[in-house]
């Protein structure tokens, strides 16, 4: 679960040279003091660092200090569960609303659909890093599961961009979750222009991959064929069983969940890792309920730093190395909020983002 050699290799070797440049914290950049975000001073304009990942100092940090963390499990297979139970509602959803008017279908996937639907792309979450089942082949069933009532055939690809993410974070072209310069040409920074950017939010990350060069694209796999098989299937099936309005209630909630009709649960894709102080810190967490309705999505610094610790032990780990966490680091408290400030300060568009030189790794 710790640090892999290769990368730990890195870490060692570059780690005096990160702590000449900050060091007041042992190797990492400073940050504006800490706590909850109670002023947002994001700035139009790349934040550009030629440092490595943050994560992987504070991860080596941590196991020095805290050794035992090194031991929280690296599955959590009673995720299954939910998997299973967060499926089956949806389903009985959309049959409860078949006959519903169509004010009742968008309210309800508003404030429940969206929910579990999102509560699903953070299982995909997991199993993208298989953290339910030991070995990536059960974690991979699971994940075409979980995807079934998205409609759309997106978990495989999803988990092909998150691992880039992970490797190469803030570098543009390589890094699925940097934003590229054509969208700040197409949609702008007016609040227009970044509340439709939000509301198709799903669209935007789709298309975005076309700009990447092609050894960083979707590579085709039997994977990525079941992935389509089973929801194409799922979705014939569903629609001969739930009609047009149980069919248009679950893909409300698939595309609410996303950031649709501006749905609060959107701004977690800008909260995680858009620039909102004048620092270089390149991650944010977010402490509050959308942990207990998100499975500790919000606990997303924890997770850079930890990739193997399923989201059960994430509260842990920011309990045991607090001063690295709520002590240390800038966080957010609500994604109304987030949206709030996105949409309304101009100083807050698709290039308040650290943005890392794509030859330091």
């Amino acid at each position: 679960m710790g640090i892999s050699n290769n990368k730990k290799q890195a870490v060692d070797g570059a780690n005096q040279q990160q702590t000449d440049k900050y060091p007041s914290k042992s190797g990492l950049p400073p940050t504006i003091g800490n706590g909850p975000m109670e002023k947002y001073e994001p700035k139009d304009e790349y934040i550009r660092v030629d440092s490595m990942q943050q994560h992987w100092i504070r991860r080596k940090l941590i196991s020095d200090k805290y050794p035992e963390i090194l031991n929280l499990p690296t599955n959590h297979t009673p995720t299954a569960f939910w998997v299973i139970g967060l499926v089956a509602s949806l389903i009985i959803t959309a049959k409860l609303l078949e006959n519903s008017p169509i004010w009742l279908i968008v309210v309800v996937a508003y404030i429940f659909g969206a929910t579990v639907s999102h509560a699903l792309w953070v299982l995909i979450h997991e199993l993208t890093h298989d953290l339910v089942f030991e070995g990536s082949f059960m974690n991979s069933v699971f994940l075409l599961i979980a995807d079934l009532p998205h409609i759309v055939p997106a978990g495989v690809s999803f988990r092909h961009f998150h691992r880039l993410h992970h490797s190469f974070l803030n570098e543009t072209y390589t890094d699925p979750d940097v934003p590229v310069p054509f969208e700040n040409k197409l949609f702008g920074h007016s609040i227009v222009g970044k509340a439709i950017w939000f509301c198709l939010y799903s669209i935007v990350i789709a298309c975005r991959s076309v700009f990447y060069p092609l050894k960083n694209q979707s590579p085709f796999s039997m994977w990525l064929v079941a992935n389509y098989i089973c929801n194409i299937t799922f979705t014939y099936v569903i629609f001969q069983w739930v009609g047009v309005y149980g069919m248009t209630y679950l893909v409300l909630s698939s595309l609410m969940s996303v950031g649709f009709l501006l749905h609060p649960l959107g701004a977690r894709w800008i909260a995680e890792h858009f620039a909102v102080t004048q620092s270089e810190q390149e991650t944010y967490s977010t402490y509050g309920l959308i942990n207990t309705i998100g499975f500790n999505i919000g606990y997303h610094n924890e997770h850079h730093d930890f990739v193997r610790v399923p989201y059960v032990y994430l509260p842990t780990l920011t309990k045991v190395a607090h001063e690295f966490y709520k002590g240390g680091l800038k966080y957010h408290t609500s994604y109304w909020r987030v949206l709030y400030e996105f949409l309304n300060q101009d100083g807050f568009t698709f290039n308040s983002r650290v943005v890392r030189n794509p030859k330091v790794k």
